[in-house]
This record gives C-alpha cells, structure tokens and sequence, in this order.
C-alpha cells in the first residue's frame, strides 16, 4: 500500500511539473446559433499532419484539450454535413479560450453529402459513457432493448430485465426524464421503441446530487434523435425478421425534424408486430424426513404482439433568452401468449422411481399496454457562458390489462380444470422540476433545484372457474399504492488550477401508503414516511497528455415498487406461486469510484474501480408451503461488491473501430435468517455466498468500402451469485452488413441476432426442503432485413441566417450598454 501511495503522488508531482496549456472552445450552428455535440476537433502541429490531440464537444458544444505544450497548432473541426473548419492557434503558455466557433452547413442538399469514415462509437465524460448507437447495424430494424443490448457493462436478460454491472436496481430514463418507466413496464414499453428512433445511450454509474438518487446501480439514459441544422430532416424504415421456428415479424417506421430560427420540431411514428418462440426448463427435488420427490418441468412458448408508437415534440423560441416546449411519447398495442407446460412427479424413494403425477398445463392470453407521456418545458438563458433556468412538468400514465385462461389435464386420473383470470394495472405519475444553473466566474459553478414526484399504482385480479360456473375467491385482489417525494439538491463546484472540486447534498422526503382488498378482507398497510439525505462528492485532476483521474462517492436508493410489494398471488405455475411483500424496506447504498481516462491520437482508454455497500438488500426468496414452492420479496442482509472496468475505444487502419468492454468483480453476501410467513416458528438460514465473476463484450465495426460495411458484437457473463443459488455462465453473438445507395441516402441492413442461439438464462437454487436447476429463453436465433430511406434539405435558408445574425447583434449591442 505504501508503494502504491508513493507511486499516484510521484504521477501528481510529474503532472504539476509537466502540465501544459488548456485549450478550449465552443461549436455551435451558424445559422441557428444552437450548440453541436459529438463534433471531432483534432490538433495538429502546424505544418504536420501527425494528430497531437482529439476531442468531441458534449451536450454544450464544448470541446477541451488539457494539457498542449507551447507551439503553434492547427485546430481541425469536422462534424458530418458540415464544412470543415481549420482554425490557427498560437500558445503561449497561457491557457487559451478560442471562444465560440460556428461551423456552415454544406450548402448542398443531403444527397449530395458524401462522407467517408465512421463516426465515434463512444465518447467519455468523466461523470458518464455516452455511447453513439445510431448507426448500430446489429440493432438495425430492432427495438431499444436491442440497442442495449450492445452496450458494455449493461446485461438485458431473457424477460427484457436490466442490469448495470451485475445489479438491476438501474434507473432507465428518457431524454433525461424518468418518463413513468419502472421495473414492471419498462420491458414493453422499451421493446416497442423503434432503435432507429436513439441517437445515443449515456451511462452515469455514480451520478451527483443533482440527480434523482434512484437505482442504486446508476442511472441509463436514453437520448433521443433530434435534428439541429437548419432545415428539414426525415427517414422511411420498413423491415421484417424471421425468429427461427417461428412466423415472420413486420416493422415500419418513419420520421422528421424541422429546425429554423424560432422552432425545432420532430415526430416520430413506428410500427412493430413482432412473434417469439420461447421456453424452459425446471427439474426440482423436494426432501424430507420421509419422502423424496422430483419434479420436471418442461415448457414451450409462443408470444406475439404489435404495436404504435409515437413521439413528437416542439421547441418555441420566444427570444435569444427564452424558450418553450411540449413533447412526449405514446404507445398503443396488444398481444397473445401461449405457453404450454408439461409436469412429471415422480417418488425418489422406489426403484425404478415411480410416476406420482402426469399432467400438461396450457396457459393462453391476450392483453393490451397503452403509455402516455407529457412533458412542458421551459429554459431562460441568463447568459451565454451556461447560466440557466430551467421548469418541467411531466405527467406519465402506464396501462396493462391481461385475460388469461389456464386449461390442466392430468393423464393419470383424467381430472382436469379450466380458470380465467383478469387482470389490470394502471401506473400514474407526475412530477415537477425546477433547476438553476449559475456560472460564478470561468471555473466555478452553483446548480440548486426542487423536483417533486406523486405517483399511484392500482393492480385488480379476479377469478372464474368455467367448469363450475363460480368466481374463484383467492384470485380477487386490489392493490393501491400511493407516494410522494419531495426533494431539494444543491451542488457547487469549482476549479483549482489542474484540480476539480465538485461537492453536493440531497435531501428528500418520502410518504407511501398502500391498501390491499382480497375477498371478505380490507388490509390498510400504515402510512410510512423517509428523510434521507443524499451526498456526492467529486474530485478530479488533470494530468499532461490527456490523463485524467477522478474519485467520487455518492448514496443512492432502492425503493421497493410494484410486483415487489403487491401481494397479489401469482398462480400462471401450479408449482410456483408468486408475490409480493408490502412490508418491504427501501434499500441503501453507498459507492466509491476511481475513474482513469487516457486519450492518445485515435485510441481512448478507461478504467474505473468501484465499491458499492448496500445494507436492506432486496431478494427474491422461495421456501416450500404445502408441497408447494412460494416466491417472494425479503429484506435479507447487507452486501458488498469491488469491482474493475475497462472499457477501451481503438480506431484501426481507419477501416476498424472497437469498442471493448471488461468487467470484473467481487460479491459478497452477508448470511441471512428469515422466518416462514405461513409459520413463524419455522426459521430457514441463508448461508453467506461471495463470488468472483466477470463480464466482457467486444463490438467490431469494419468499413469494407465507402458503401458498404459490416458489424459484429460478442458478449460473455460468468457465474454470478444469487439469493440461494447461482446463475450459470451465458454467452451470445450478433453480425450485421449495411449497404448503402443513392448517395447513402438508402441504405440495406441485414443482421441475424443470437448467432449461436445460446442466450439463455439459467440458474441453480436451494433452500429448506428443495433444490433445483431451471432455464428459460424468451426468444431463439432471429434474422433482421431492414431498408431506410433519408431525406432532406438542411441548407441554411439566408432569410433566416440573416434573421439570426441581426437578433445576435441586437443581443450584442444590449449587453454592451
């Protein structure tokens, strides 16, 4: 330890001694003044074509180079259909702020743009990953869970799960809103959002203050395509795909952006009927005193479903300095599942052993899922350095309604049953923020804000038995859960030279309430309230030769919601009855991380090691209750996870870009005891578990010709543990070609998913009286044709360049006075 101490403070010593100039500046449209990101600037020593340094502009056009020795350079920027723009610099010593610089749209119609290369795969902040996906060929004519599929250190599960470094206590945002998604509907609503309507994917693993602190794994926010040249944008997507076994699949989608001086407008319709052939598997030994039995259950699945969704939004610019807006999402569908189960129970006492049950289930049902949501925005900029206010108001309602019918025969006695089930949920939620931005000089910065939340989730079941024309009264069940937070951040930030200081506090308070009616019984669970604060802490140095180190620490939560507290009985498995625990408790987590960044001509590299505690773990627990194995939701113990992840982002021979991902780690467990809710007195302990497991990923994105390339994504998740057992190993490979026409105007993509059809989820779990060892895939090996069309003309119009020129010297002439 002694060693390693003295080694970072000899790296900050040198770094001190050897640290350069810092150069920057700012990218904005000419013609609609609004800031660029993702543009490339690159520093070349004047005179050399040798790369010295690159950079990509963030969110606010802004683009840095932290440390160049003194010299003379040429700073070239290129951003795709725009002209490149090659500006001379001299430093000095001094750093050297080169203000804002615009950049022309090619003043040619989008046909005639032609571009040569590939775009950045991945760009890093060093509060987040900002993943570029819109030229994602594997996802191509996919969905949004496709898209995420590909991205390093996320993992997306059989059932449409998400995790984030082995933990799925992950938020899922929308154009930086939480947009009503939860872990109950975020899996369909995602899996209905056309991928070529995501621009990017940015990961924040341990966000500030700033941010809601929900999800204690981090936060995945999903960025939308917006258009901000002038102009107008649009696209035509049609595809099919082909899931093997199965019937073929449609999709169609089309789009357009409109940007001029005053507004930026878009829409956004897709279409997607998809079918899934799924299925399992679950061999489980029940022991006893006296008894031993094994159960094998095998399954096949079909799930189709088809859908619209649609997303618009405008921007109105009322003046330089304000500027209004609405926008939002809607989703309309429907779908039929059919799942057919068969159930071998054999006595594991006799030899050869004997048949004790033979029997088939056959689970049928259809449902709907209809989404809104609404957002109005406001933002006052008090100034061009970044000092702004910004309002919103959001309002989220998500539906699902299921009718499921449950036919069992058993071939060894010849009775038989036939149930119907209805089911409803309804999730409704508004929320309201406010968020101020003050820049306080060059390098230092105050942001402050309120945001409140009042969400309601309402779950109803009931019964009907067909053959005894009679409502079944354990299935009716009403579930109400109601809360609200209120919270206020504040957070300051400022600069020392090569050093960055970032500190902030959170602090909320929650009130939650629910109510559960089942037949002849109305449970009222008490009303429970929260204050919690949430710190974050941020501190970040520079070193020569674009290093950059950053240590954080932040607290975050994970507040127990919908089948997790829902006490409705689950009875779709005669074997396995599910539901959810009301009584459940938030858990907390506290995160550590050291984050490294190193960028060198065309390769990027970044390693962050993290530790996460997290006390009030939330697991799933099973224990036997009648011969019959019931799941839910406890409080179990605290946990511990370290962990190491390198990411890298190379560009090779300017034909090759990879994007490179490894994830190791350490969990750990604490031992647990929980009591059967059927009988207190029964006691069962869950032994301490630790694990060391990794995950790796890899995306190739080849440039065969200037027309045509190609595309392959291999992902890799070891042994990870688990409540009261193990999930296995699992591995997948995507491959997708893209062809392009017209002037790259259309373009053919051709992908085939799952390539070894091995995605798989399997898992290996004991307790008191039981083992067993299951798996499940939703969907087998599919293959995706889709074609594209662009169109356009994002020529700058001169009324409206000059328009814009005459209110920024209007702008200019006030601030002088």
């Amino acid at each position: 330890m002694k060693k390693l101490c003295c080694f970072l403070v000899g790296i900050l010593l040198a770094g001190t001694l050897a640290a350069g100039s810092v150069v920057k500046g700012r990218i904005v449209d000419a013609a609609t003044n609004s800031p660029l990101q993702y543009v490339d600037v690159a520093l070349f020593t004047q005179g050399s074509k040798n790369l010295t340094s690159g950079a990509v502009t963030d969110s606010l056009g802004v683009f840095k180079f932290p440390s160049v020795e003194t010299g003379k350079y040429v700073v070239r920027i290129t951003y795709i259909e725009y002209t490149t723009r090659n500006e001379p610099i001299n430093v000095t010593g001094d750093s050297l702020d080169l203000g804002t610089l615009s950049l022309q749209v090619k003043t040619k119609n989008l046909g005639e743009v032609e571009v040569v290369g590939q775009a950045p795969q991945m760009r890093f902040d060093i509060d987040k990953k900002v993943f570029s996906v819109d030229q994602n060929i594997t996802a191509a004519g996919g969905s949004a869970t496709d898209i995420l599929k590909n991205i390093p250190s996320v993992n997306v599960d059989t059932q449409g799960n998400i995790s984030l470094r082995n933990n799925s206590n992950v938020e899922v945002w929308i154009d930086g809103k939480a947009s009503g998604l939860t872990a109950d509907n975020r899996a369909q609503v995602l899996e209905q959002m056309p991928a070529e309507s995501i621009e990017s994917v940015e990961i924040m693993t341990n966000p500030s203050a700033k941010y809601n602190p929900e999800g204690t794994a981090g936060i995945i926010n999903l960025v939308m395509k917006k258009n901000h040249k002038a102009g107008y944008y649009g696209s035509v997507t049609a595809g099919l795909n082909y899931p093997l076994g199965g019937k073929i699949g449609k999709m169609l989608g089309a789009g357009i952006n409109y940007t001029s001086s005053k507004m930026d407008a878009y829409l956004n319709i897709g279409y997607r009927a998809m079918n899934f052939q799924g299925g399992g598997y679950n061999d489980r030994n029940t022991f006893g005193t006296n008894s031993n039995t094994l159960l094998n259950q095998t399954s096949t699945m079909t799930n189709a479903f088809s859908g619209l969704f649609t997303r618009a939004g405008i921007d109105y610019h009322l003046d330089t300095k304000n500027t209004i807006g609405i926008s939002g999402f809607g989703l309309m569908g429907s779908g039929n599942t059919s799942n057919n189960i068969n159930y071998l129970l054999t006595n594991g006492n006799a030899y050869p052993p004997s048949v004790l049950r033979n029997y088939s289930r056959n689970n049928t049902g259809t449902g709907t899922r209809p989404s809104l949501n609404v957002n109005l925005d406001y933002q006052h900029d008090f100034d061009k350095k970044g000092s702004n206010l910004m309002a919103n108001l959001s309002y989220s309602k998500h539906d699902r309604g299921s009718d499921t019918r449950y036919l069992q025969s058993d071939s060894l006695t010849g009775l038989h049953s036939d149930l119907s089930q209805r089911g409803d949920n309804s999730n409704k939620g508004l929320e309201f923020k406010v968020d101020y931005t003050g820049k306080m000089g060059e390098n230092t910065k105050l942001e402050a804000g309120w945001q409140s939340n009042v969400n309601n989730a309402v779950s109803s079941s009931s019964g009907f038995d067909n053959l005894a024309q009679a409502t079944i009264p354990s299935y009716f069940d009403n579930f109400n859960y109601d809360e609200q937070i209120h919270a206020a951040y504040l957070t300051y930030g400022s600069k020392f030279d090569k050093l960055s200081v970032q500190a902030g506090l959170r602090g909320e308070y929650m009130w939650k309430q629910s109510t559960n009616t089942t037949t002849g019984l109305v449970q009222t669970i008490a009303p429970k309230t929260y204050v919690e604060l949430f710190p974050s802490l941020y501190l970040t140095y520079e070193l020569p030769n674009n290093n950059e180190f950053q240590l954080n620490y932040s607290r975050r939560v994970n507040r127990p919601r919908g089948q997790e507290i829902n006490p409705y009985h689950n009875y779709s498995d005669s074997t396995r009855i599910t539901y959810g625990n009301p009584d459940l408790d938030p858990e907390f987590t506290s995160s550590m991380e050291l984050n490294y960044i190193k960028t060198w001509g065309n390769q990027t590299l970044s390693a962050s090691a993290y530790y996460h505690f997290t006390n009030n773990v939330i697991e799933n627990v099973q224990f036997l209750h009648g011969g019959t194995l019931e799941s839910t939701y406890l409080n179990v113990a605290n946990s511990q996870n370290t962990g190491l992840e390198l990411i890298s982002k190379n560009r090779l021979f300017n034909i090759l870009n990879l994007t490179t991902s490894l994830n190791g780690y350490y969990s750990k467990l604490d031992p647990a005891v929980y009591k059967n809710p059927y009988d207190a007195s029964i006691t069962t302990t869950i032994p301490g578990q630790s694990n060391l497991s990794w995950t790796g990923s890899i995306l190739a994105n080849v440039l065969m010709s200037k027309t045509f390339s190609g595309q392959v994504t291999a992902r890799y998740s070891s042994p990870q543990i688990i409540s009261q057992g193990l999930k296995q190993q699992k591995y997948s490979i995507d491959m997708g070609l893209r062809k392009t026409f017209m002037d790259r105007n259309l373009s053919v993509n051709l992908n085939v998913r799952d390539l070894l059809n091995s995605n798989k989820d399997k898992t290996t779990t004991s307790g008191a009286g039981f083992s067993q060892t299951s798996a499940s895939y939703f969907h087998t090996r599919m293959v995706f044709l889709s074609v594209s069309y662009n169109f356009g003309n994002t020529k700058p119009k001169k009324a409206e360049m000059k328009k814009r020129q005459n209110e920024q010297e209007l702008e200019q002439d006030d601030t002088e006075q």
